[in-house]
């Protein structure tokens, strides 16, 4: 995109002026009717089944759109370019389109594995390495991030620098979000040239063969409509981190941002003895949505540190408008801990969703699992959110937590075998809790309420809580199927309303819509 404007934001955070930060906030879209029951999305031309596995990643606020990336060949009559693209699915007409496009409608050369979706689902971010896809785009094999207005066909480069002086071909930018009306959108990068009022040191040593990467990955906000962008994750005096933030995402009217990071970015006397939340880290049973966003913490062209990659981290608040960072991630005590990269914020900004390790061992041979807890970014109050029953202990881990809009309905994988009363799914699953009264359903069932013969994690509800996509292996889990377990995971949508495995809930489903 062409910088026309540039009202910097310091990289101490700055003032966004009242009206920018005011006009962020999308208009309300009517709610699209869900699925009469569980649906596949990810589906092959003609209803076929698809020939490898999909991901869900997210859905419009009203549970209209739902967005995946996949693998497969045959979602579409043209076979796709690229080893992975991202689809956007119509829940309402059963239209699929691709949407990791160029500017010209071109499928890029590059592959996708990561992407999010505004709220009236016109927008959506996505990651590519693939060459020209957008004009300013001209660095070859480099991730960058894009943003294609569905309704006019058009492709823009996010991850833009005014001056462009960074042309290092290891640095890459991805894990984009964007706010609710597509005007901000949050994202990862080493690039050192985005955010013009940061002046960084020149590299003592350039990349080679054997070192062609870097620890120092920090989380950025690009403003679409002043063309600005901003360093998020900086330390007290306006640097930089000097190691890597994670997984960034932002409420819908633009103001908070939550991500992950090991950099020491709080003030000496503020910054909390983490050793002892690091080595519990470091032996925790990974959920399979942690687990792969673990394996996402750089693209898939980007050659990989030589040490181990971290999988957990301090979990952050960034102002917008005062520039403040906040560690959130702490427990009952008090006490700050680690997350998952799974970890995330409400649609409102209000709550922010994450993982601690819980020692007591774990179904896969660790010394910890992890439990979701959510905290009250407003008044400090800290739930437990996946301890199981009362009286009762698990070895499950629980995470990927995402929540509606009204902070009442969490939805999570795990697999904790004491979350609901009665027989137990064998491996791993998608739940929900009502926040209210604390009441944990199944949700990744058969229609008449039996278990999923098969795996499901990566649950994602509409904002309107209306709807619910989900990855999973059954082979049941759709009215007039009953095939067995499948290879690959696809995504399936199911209306809120429909979660009977452990008791019909249909009185209260009336608050959430």
């Amino acid at each position: 995109m062409t910088r026309t404007t540039r009202n910097r934001w310091s990289a101490g955070g700055g003032v966004l002026a009242a009206a920018a930060v005011l006009a962020v906030t999308a208009a309300p879209a009517q709610a699209a009717p869900p699925p009469r029951g569980t649906a596949q999305v990810s589906t092959g031309v003609d209803g076929t089944a698809p020939d490898n596995g999909s991901s869900a990643q997210g859905l419009s606020a009203d549970g209209r759109y739902a967005l995946f990336t996949s693998r497969a060949t045959n979602l579409l009559p043209q076979p796709p370019v690229g080893w992975s693209n991202a689809y956007v699915k119509d829940l309402r007409t059963g239209r699929v389109e691709q949407v990791n496009l160029s500017d010209s409608g071109a499928a890029p050369s590059g592959s996708t594995d990561q992407a999010g979706i505004s709220a009236d689902g016109r927008y959506v971010v996505f990651e590519s390495e693939g060459e020209n896809v957008a004009p300013g785009a001209q660095v070859k094999d480099r991730t960058e991030v894009y943003i294609r207005d569905r309704r006019t066909g058009r492709t823009e480069l996010v991850s833009s620098s005014p001056t462009n002086t960074d042309k290092d071909k290891y640095h890459y930018s991805y894990n984009a979000q964007v706010s609710g009306n597509g005007r901000y959108v949050v994202y990862v990068s080493s690039r050192n040239d985005l955010d013009p009022t940061v002046v960084e040191p020149e590299p003592t040593t350039g990349p080679s063969l054997a070192r062609p990467y870097t620890w120092k990955i920090n989380v950025y906000l690009t403003d679409r409509w002043t063309h600005t962008t901003r360093l998020v994750s900086h330390d007290v005096n306006g640097r930089p981190g000097e190691l890597t933030s994670f997984r960034p995402t932002i409420s819908a009217d633009g103001r908070t941002i939550g991500f992950g990071s090991i950099s020491a970015l709080l003030p000496p006397e503020q910054t909390p003895d983490l050793a002892a939340a690091a080595a519990a880290a470091a032996d925790v049973e990974l959920t399979p949505g942690a687990a792969e966003a673990a394996r996402h913490s750089a693209p898939r062209n980007v050659a990989q540190p030589l040490a181990s990659n971290p999988t957990s981290a301090v979990y952050y608040t960034y102002d917008v408008r005062s520039g403040t960072i906040t560690p959130v991630s702490v427990g009952l005590d008090g006490a700050i801990g680690h997350s998952s990269f799974e970890a995330t914020i409400s649609p409102d900004g209000r709550h922010a969703i994450y993982t601690l390790p819980e020692p007591g061992g774990s179904t896969g041979g660790h010394r910890y699992h992890t439990v979701l807890h959510v905290r009250d970014l407003r008044t400090g109050v800290v739930t437990k959110v996946s301890g199981g029953l009362p009286g009762t202990s698990s070895v499950g881990s629980s995470d990927h937590g995402s929540i509606t809009a009204d902070n009442r309905w969490l939805y999570f994988e795990s697999a904790a075998d004491n979350l609901v009363p009665g027989p137990q799914h064998p491996g791993w699953d998608v739940y929900r809790q009502d926040l209210r009264t604390g009441r944990t359903e199944r949700v990744a069932t058969a229609p008449d309420g039996s278990f999923g013969n098969g795996a499901s994690n990566q649950p994602f509800v509409s904002a309107a809580g209306t709807t619910v996509v989900f990855d999973s292996t059954g082979g049941n889990l759709v009215a007039g199927s009953n095939g067995p377990a499948g290879e690959h995971y696809q995504v399936f949508a199911k209306p809120t309303g429909l979660h009977r495995g452990d008791g019909d809930d249909q009185g209260e489903d009336g608050d959430e819509r």
